[in-house]
C-alpha cells in the first residue's frame, strides 16, 4: 500500500513538471536577443588585451590585509580605481557566516588603502542584499565572524576612528513575495529613478531571455549615502539637488569562495552580484506575471510545489527531494546568463575580490568542511577569475574522498574543468554575454606568495 502511495505521488509530480517543460519549450521561439554584444574597446574593462587575454592576480600565504595590500599594489596600486572624490560600492556576501561571509580583515584593508589616498575626500558604503527583510541578522551581526568584525563591527570600527565617511546601507527588495522560497525578503519600494527616493528600480525594457524562452527584468538599487546624502543609482550614477552629478562611483565586487551545493557548484564573484539583483521581481515573486527573479530563471516550478504544495505532498518532500531536485535545478546555470546580462547592461563591478582566506570545501557555514588557504585574488574579468579560484584554490583544497550526499563526489562538483558541471555550465552562460574567457590559454595567472 505504501509503494503504491508512493508510485501515485511521483505520478502526481511529474506530469505537471512535464507540462511546464512543454509550456517553456514553446517560448524558445521568442525573438528577444539575450545574448548582449560588447564593443571592442570593453576588453579595457576587463583588464584582457586586444586578443582577449585575461590577468588574475593570485596572492597567498599572508594574513588577509597583508594579501589585499599586496594584491591592489601588483593590480597597479589603489589609485588606478579609485579617484580621490570617488564614492566606492563595497559589496560583501552577508547572508552566511564563517566562510559564508566575506572576510572583513580583507575588506578592512581594502578600506585602509583607499582612506590613504592623499586628500581622499570620497566615502565608503558597504551595501548588501542578504534577502531578508530583517536589517540586523546574518553577517552583519554574527559571532562566528569571517575575521575580526562582523559587518557592523568592521563600519563601526571606522565610526569611532574619526571616519564618518564609512557607513552601510542595506539593500531591500521591493515586489511582494506571497510564497517565497529564498530568504523572506519581500517590500513595496519600487522607483522609476532617484528622483522618486530608495528603492528598487526593474527595467520593464531591459530584460534576459533564457535558453528556454523564460524572461529575467534586470534590475538594481538606489539608494541614499547616510553620510553625504548624495542619492546612488547604480547604474546611473550618484544624484543631487535634482540632478545626475559629477562624482565618481566605484563599484568593487567582494566574494567569498565556497562550494554551495550540486545544484549550483561553487559560489565566487558572478554569484556574488545576486546580493546585488531584485529577487522578488519575477517567480516566485507574485509579479510581474510571466517572468522569473535571477535565482529561478532556470529552476522549475515543481520547487514552488514542493516547497508550499499539498501536505501530502510536503510530507514526502525528504524522499522526493533527491529524485526531483535535478530536475527542478536542471537549468540553473541560466543565472549566470543573468548575472552576465545585468554588468553589461546595468553595473560591471570595476574590481572583482575574491576574499579566500577561509574556504568551505563542502559547505559555506561549517567550519567541518572548510580549509584556510590563506589566499586572495582579483581581477576584472570575473568569469576568468571564478575559473581561477575554483581551479587553484578551491579544487586543491577539496578531499579526494568526500562524497555528497547526492553520492557525487566534492571533487567533481568544485572542478571548473568538467564541462559537464554546473559551475563550468554557469560560467559558460555568464561568457555567452560577452564577459570574459574561460580559456586557460588566455588567462595569464599573476602570482605572489609571502614566506
Amino acid at each position: 500500500m505504501n509503494l503504491m502511495r508512493r508510485l501515485v505521488l511521483k505520478v502526481i509530480v511529474i506530469l505537471p513538471f512535464y507540462l511546464w517543460l512543454g509550456a517553456a519549450k514553446s517560448k524558445a521561439g521568442q525573438s528577444e536577443e539575450s545574448v548582449s554584444r560588447v564593443n571592442n574597446n570593453d576588453h579595457k574593462k576587463l583588464n584582457m588585451n586586444s586578443t582577449g587575454d585575461s590577468k588574475v592576480f593570485l596572492v597567498k600565504n599572508g594574513s588577509a590585509e597583508q594579501n589585499v595590500k599586496k594584491i591592489i599594489e601588483l593590480l597597479g596600486g589603489i589609485e588606478k580605481f579609485v579617484e580621490k572624490n570617488a564614492i566606492v560600492i563595497l559589496k560583501p556576501n552577508a547572508q552566511r557566516f564563517n566562510q559564508g561571509m566575506t572576510n572583513t580583515d580583507a575588506m578592512k584593508g581594502f578600506i585602509d588603502l583607499v582612506l590613504e589616498i592623499p586628500g581622499f575626500q570620497g566615502e565608503i558604503i558597504i551595501a548588501e542584499n542578504h534577502q531578508y527583510q530583517k536589517n540586523e541578522c546574518c553577517g552583519w551581526v554574527t559571532k562566528q565572524r569571517n575575521g575580526q568584525f562582523n559587518l557592523n563591527e568592521l563600519v563601526m570600527h571606522y565610526q569611532d576612528k574619526g571616519y564618518p565617511n564609512v557607513t552601510k546601507y542595506h539593500w531591500h527588495v521591493a515586489g511582494p513575495c506571497s510564497y517565497p522560497l529564498e530568504g523572506d525578503g519581500q517590500g513595496d519600494n519600487r522607483v522609476k529613478g532617484p528622483e522618486d527616493g530608495d528603492g528598487y528600480v526593474w527595467l520593464e525594457d531591459i530584460f534576459y531571455v533564457s535558453p528556454t524562452g523564460r524572461k529575467c527584468l534586470m534590475t538594481y538599487p538606489i539608494f541614499t549615502s547616510a553620510y553625504s546624502g548624495i542619492r546612488i543609482d547604480l547604474k546611473n550614477g550618484a544624484w543631487e539637488d535634482g540632478r545626475y552629478i559629477n562624482r565618481p562611483l566605484r563599484f568593487i565586487n567582494f566574494a567569498t569562495l565556497n562550494h554551495h551545493s550540486r545544484y549550483a557548484g561553487v559560489s565566487a564573484s558572478v554569484k556574488n552580484l545576486m546580493g546585488v539583483v531584485d529577487m522578488t521581481c519575477g517567480f516566485p515573486g507574485d509579479l510581474p506575471q510571466e517572468t522569473y527573479n535571477t535565482h529561478h530563471i532556470g529552476v522549475s516550478k515543481l520547487k514552488y510545489w514542493l516547497h508550499h504544495g499539498h501536505w501530502r505532498i510536503r510530507n514526502y518532500r525528504g524522499e522526493l527531494r533527491h529524485l526531483f531536485e535535478n530536475w527542478c535545478y536542471r537549468n540553473f546555470h541560466h543565472t549566470g546568463g543573468v548575472l552576465g546580462y545585468f554588468m553589461t547592461h546595468v553595473k560591471r563591478p570595476d574590481l572583482n575580490i575574491i576574499a579566500a582566506d577561509l574556504v568551505g570545501w563542502g559547505d559555506r557555514k561549517k567550519l567541518d568542511k572548510a580549509f584556510r588557504p590563506k589566499a586572495i585574488l582579483a581581477g576584472t574579468d570575473p568569469v576568468a577569475l571564478d575559473y581561477v579560484a575554483a581551479r587553484e584554490v578551491l579544487l586543491p583544497g577539496t578531499p579526494e574522498d568526500a562524497i555528497e550526499v547526492s553520492g557525487v563526489r566534492y571533487k567533481e562538483l568544485n572542478n571548473p574543468d568538467a564541462e559537464d558541471s554546473v559551475f563550468f555550465k554557469f560560467l559558460a552562460e555568464t561568457k555567452k554575454q560577452g564577459i570574459g574567457t574561460l580559456d586557460l590559454k588566455k588567462i595569464n595567472v599573476v602570482r605572489y606568495e609571502f614566506f
